[in-house]
Parts: structure tokens; C-alpha cells; sequence
């Protein structure tokens, strides 16, 4: 398993690095856009990107790991703007994640550990399936049968999240920090949550029935 960052702030990227050092993973720095391009590869496994880089941006990397090398590894973007338009577009361009600077170590690393606990075969199909329900992971379509279904961007985040935890017990704690980003934790309610799983239950139908587990989480059998 190895992991790499790409960031101009050499001490932030340096603390990143450690950081994951510490937790286990293997790990490469590189601070620049050409520093990457001559010393980085498409081999890693994940991509921690800041979209802001002194000698080019994070798109031209993501851009060419997506397009160039048809790659399909997760990608986290980290970036000082965190409006909503931005985030749109670096979603639509092919991250899945993103964080806004200053930077908490944990909620990083917290991030790289969902991201890598998604059934890697999945991610390289492109279409998770669950019954008579698939999640197109590139362009967030979801579909019952063969018809379009409108969501919710959380909503859809949702949906996406179950499908590629498929039996597993998710926490409410890792469906807010993978669905309401940026909130604390006590900013969304279980009364939030459970209306939102009941929308997307009216939607897509008797396929879509996460279970609640008491005092564990949520599970789609």
C-alpha cells in the first residue's frame, strides 16, 4: 500500500507524510506539480493532491492519472477553497474526496482509512451494483432497473457509500464524515439522517432498505 502526496507546502506535505508513516501506510512527498511528473508514477494507491501548486495546478495531475493512464485510484483533494462550486467541479473533474486547508491530521487520515476500505474491485469497474440498484462511481448516476433516479447530492452520497460497504456496519460517524462534510458531528441528528434514508428509500424502492443496528450503526444486507 502506497500513498502519494503531491503539495508545494513542503512543511505541511512533510507532516502528511509522517502522518501516514506513523499509521502504517507507505508513503512519497512530492512538492510541485514537476517534481511529481519527473519523479511519481500512476502506481500508488492513493493521490493526495493540492490543487494549488506553485509550478502548475492539481488538475493537470488529476487530469493525467484519469485520462493518460486511465486510472482509476482514489484521489483526495486538498485546497484552501471550500465553496460549493468548487467542490462540484473537483468531484465532476475525478476526486473522491476532498479537504479544505487548515488541515486536521486525523480527519485525514480518518478520510484515507474509508477510501481504502472500499472494495478495490469495485472502484476499477466503475458501476457498483446491489440488487436491482448501480451506482455509476463516475458520474454519480444512480439507476433501478435501467431508469435514471434523481438524487440529492447527499442523497447520492449516501447511496454511494452503503453500496461499496455492502454488509458492513456503518458507523454514524463515518456516514456523516463521508456525507455531510465539513459538519461536526453533532451538527446532523439522527433525525436528519433517518429522513434522508427515508427519501432515498421512496425513491428507489423496496431495493434500498439499510438496516438500524442499535447502538452500532447502519447495514445494507
Amino acid at each position: 500500500m502506497h500513498i502519494s502526496i503531491i503539495d508545494d507546502e513542503k512543511i505541511l506535505a512533510n507532516k502528511i507524510l509522517k502522518k501516514l508513516q506513523n499509521s502504517g501506510y507507505a508513503a512519497s512527498a512530492f512538492h510541485g506539480y514537476e517534481d511529481f511528473m519527473q519523479h511519481g508514477d500512476a502506481s500508488s494507491e492513493l493521490y493526495i493532491i493540492d490543487l494549488s501548486l506553485w509550478d502548475g495546478t492539481g488538475f493537470d495531475i488529476i487530469r493525467w492519472l484519469r485520462k493518460n493512464k486511465d486510472s482509476c485510484v482514489p484521489i483526495i483533494i486538498i485546497s484552501g477553497y471550500g465553496d460549493s462550486q468548487n467542490i462540484i467541479y473537483w468531484l465532476e473533474l475525478g476526486a473522491d474526496d476532498y479537504l479544505t486547508k487548515p488541515l486536521v491530521p486525523d480527519e485525514l487520515i480518518a478520510r484515507v482509512k474509508a477510501i481504502l476500505r472500499r472494495p478495490h474491485g469495485l472502484m476499477n469497474e466503475g458501476i457498483m451494483r446491489y440488487r436491482n440498484i448501480s451506482f455509476n462511481t463516475a458520474t454519480k448516476e444512480t439507476r433501478v432497473w435501467n431508469d435514471i433516479i434523481y438524487l440529492t447530492k447527499n442523497e447520492s452520497l449516501i447511496v454511494e457509500t452503503f453500496l461499496s460497504n455492502q454488509k458492513k456496519i456503518l458507523t454514524r460517524e463515518r456516514l456523516i464524515s463521508n456525507v455531510w462534510w465539513g459538519h461536526h458531528l453533532s451538527d446532523v441528528s439522527d433525525n436528519t439522517i433517518n429522513v434522508t434514508l427515508s427519501n432515498i428509500r421512496k425513491k428507489l424502492g423496496g431495493d434500498f432498505v439499510p438496516k438500524t443496528i442499535y447502538n452500532q450503526g447502519y447495514i445494507l444486507e
